[in-house]
């Protein structure tokens, strides 16, 4: 019998309600709902025939004697993490986001062999919307899939980088243990504790990017650390400022205690 280390799991492309309109209007004879059904099925490499959609959890045959130690899944596509640094992608390749070098959804876990060829070993991963990161065993970070607004870390750049890509940080010696893929933005937490972010969600009507984040250090596009935050020492908690209270001055008696008061009273009618 075996026993489960982990697991992860991604809403899909649309929802049950998206999907129960589009069945609606294809009654009523529109059938641009149910086109847009099939193009997201179809980015997962699945079909509504496809005996792959389960319900319930089933055993990937094709890792058969493959041991796993860690598994992630993004919107659209999943990494699998073997017991010796390797990693496997499988799902949508929109974008890049397998690491392929190309764009081709893959049914099947297949190995990122740009790593593999350059003796990358990998100790954790993330997949997100269209983009996946990993950190290898020596702390290096490296990601591929959807570049625009600066959320791979690998500047501002406007096409997709289908291979992995070592993610420079300001720190050369600095050294990663964990990394968070989004949708259009990502996370690295280092060895020391600081967190860096790369992309940006937009708010106030801002676009998504770099632009809301309040920091100056880091190059744009680029891992930006976020100030007063570090994973292994807690924040000090505000506290309500104390107001001490002070005496009202009163002409002659303002230090002076009643008992006081009280004897210079007795000696003045004396």
């Amino acid at each position: 019998e075996g026993h489960v280390q982990g697991v992860a799991a991604n809403p899909p492309p649309m929802a049950v309600a998206d999907i129960d309109a589009a069945v609606d209007a294809a009654d009523d004879g529109d059938m641009g709902g149910v086109n847009a059904l099939m193009e997201s099925l179809d980015a997962l490499n699945l079909t509504l025939d496809d005996p792959s959609n389960q319900c319930y959890p089933k055993v990937i045959d094709s890792l058969e004697g493959f041991r796993a130690v860690g598994v992630c899944a993004g919107h659209r596509h999943s990494m699998v993490l073997d017991e010796h640094g390797g990693l496997y992608t499988f799902g949508s390749g929109a974008s890049g986001a397998l690491g392929h070098g190309d764009y081709v959804g893959q049914e099947y876990p297949m190995k990122v062999m740009e790593l593999d060829n350059n003796g990358v070993r990998i100790h954790q991963m993330s997949a997100g919307v269209d983009i996946s990161m990993v950190v290898s065993t020596d702390g290096t970070v490296y990601s591929w899939g959807k570049a625009t607004g600066g959320r791979l870390g690998l500047g501002m750049e406007d096409k997709n980088v289908t291979l992995p890509r070592k993610v420079e940080f300001v720190d050369e010696a600095f050294k990663a243990v964990d990394v968070e893929c989004g949708y259009v933005h990502s996370m690295v937490v280092g060895l020391d504790g600081t967190v860096f972010q790369c992309g940006g969600v937009g708010t106030d009507g801002k676009d998504d990017g770099l632009q809301d984040l309040d920091s100056d250090e880091g190059l744009l596009g680029h891992p930006v650390i976020l100030s007063g935050h570090n994973i292994w020492h807690r924040v000090a908690e505000p506290k309500d400022k104390i107001i001490k209270q002070t005496w009202t001055k009163y002409g002659k008696y303002e230090l002076k205690g009643r008992s006081k008061m009280m004897e210079e009273g007795g000696r003045s009618e004396a």
